[in-house]
């Protein structure tokens, strides 16, 4: 059995990067707990994913200042 942990992630909200955040940091400390851990967010009408297994990716929330630009980014791809 393997389990997904997939967040749909409104960037609407004013919550969006702090809660982004906290994801990562429970990614950082439960990675074998789950087969892929990821965050889904639209960006100009398409669906972009960052991989929150991604060391990178967690290195990059933890010092950013907006969610929406992690999601254009070339760490994101799209979903």
């Amino acid at each position: 059995m393997v389990v997904d942990l997939v967040d749909p992630h409104g960037l609407h909200l004013a919550d969006a990067l702090p809660k982004l955040k906290g994801l990562a940091l429970y990614a950082e400390h439960h990675p074998s707990a789950y087969r892929r851990i990821e965050s889904v967010a639209e960006v100009k009408g398409k669906l972009r994913v960052l991989v929150l297994k991604r060391q990178d990716v967690r290195n990059a929330i933890a010092v950013a200042e907006n969610a929406e630009t992690l999601f254009s980014s070339g760490l994101a791809n799209d979903y």
